[in-house]
Parts: structure tokens; sequence; C-alpha cells
């Protein structure tokens, strides 16, 4: 991977979101989108993630070596 992109939302859920979620439609959740794409641009990886905003805990972590290592003699 080359490049990721992730935006982070907060909205109202949608009729279908708050049932699956379990929650009132009138309670926020926070919406992941992820798009990760090599070096070309082709998109190797996707993602959109949707969770109840009253309990959600969120890290995100993303180390992208574009380089390639030699070890070390």
């Amino acid at each position: 991977m080359a490049e990721v992109q992730e935006r982070l939302s907060a909205r109202l859920p949608t009729q279908e979101g708050a049932s699956a979620l379990r929650i009132s439609t009138s309670l926020a959740v926070l919406s992941l989108t992820r798009v990760a794409t090599d070096a070309t641009g082709i998109v190797v990886e996707a993602a959109l993630l949707v969770l109840p905003g009253d309990r959600a805990d969120a890290l995100f972590t993303t180390r992208l070596n574009t380089e390639e290592r030699t070890p070390s003699a």
C-alpha cells in the first residue's frame, strides 16, 4: 500500500442502520470510510464502518513503507 485515506464523520443513522445497531434514529453514529491504494493508484482495500456514537472508541495506526528495506549484515 502506498496511501491510506480515512474519513471519519458523525451523522444520524439511516433507518436500516439504526435497526442493525439496535439504536434510536436520533442517536448519532460514527461513519469511517477507509480506502487504501497501491503506488499505481489501484484500490487494494476499502471499508465502510458505522459505529454507535455513544459507545465507540477508535485508534488508527498506519505505517506505510514505500521503500524496501534490506537486512543489515
